[in-house]
């Protein structure tokens, strides 16, 4: 067996820079799907957790999301729904305290997970300034909370 190196292939490395746009990468999500609504639980406004209960205690109910960009028809549950339809417009949702892989996050979700750019995100979340820290995290090998280059 011959090993290959990137050299040889280098039309396979990514090029991550500030320019790379993210998305939030679901197929990452569907390995943890019962971690995944319970951490969009936990970014439901006051009002929905009180709605919703215990995450475990409502049947999952989908709603049809479409992409602003694309028309791309998609089911999303009714916790995500919650999330991207009010909650994430609701003050407090991103705060200063956020910690920066939650407020990226965040923003993509309330975004409708179109992809977005450094720049962007660092103007979404309030850390306008702090490009560089948000790339090195973005771009190192450990994948938070789905968080990947298109």
């Amino acid at each position: 067996m011959r090993l290959t190196t990137i050299a040889e292939h280098p039309e396979s490395v990514q090029r991550i820079d500030q320019q790379t746009l993210f998305h939030i990468d679901f197929e990452w999500w569907d390995l943890r799907e019962d971690e995944y609504r319970t951490y969009l639980y936990n970014l439901l406004c006051d009002k929905h957790q009180e709605e919703f209960g215990y995450v475990d205690d409502r049947k999952h109910k989908l709603f049809d999301w479409v992409n602003p960009q694309t028309g791309e028809v998609f089911s999303i549950d009714s916790i995500e729904y919650a999330v991207r339809s009010h909650c994430s417009s609701q003050e407090g949702y991103i705060t200063e305290g956020t910690a920066m892989v939650d407020s990226v996050f965040r923003a993509l979700l309330a975004n409708g997970n179109q992809p977005l750019t450094i720049k962007q995100l660092a103007s979404c979340i309030g850390r306008v300034g702090q490009e560089s820290t948000i790339l090195r995290m973005l771009r190192g090998s450990k994948v938070y909370k789905g968080l990947r280059p298109l």
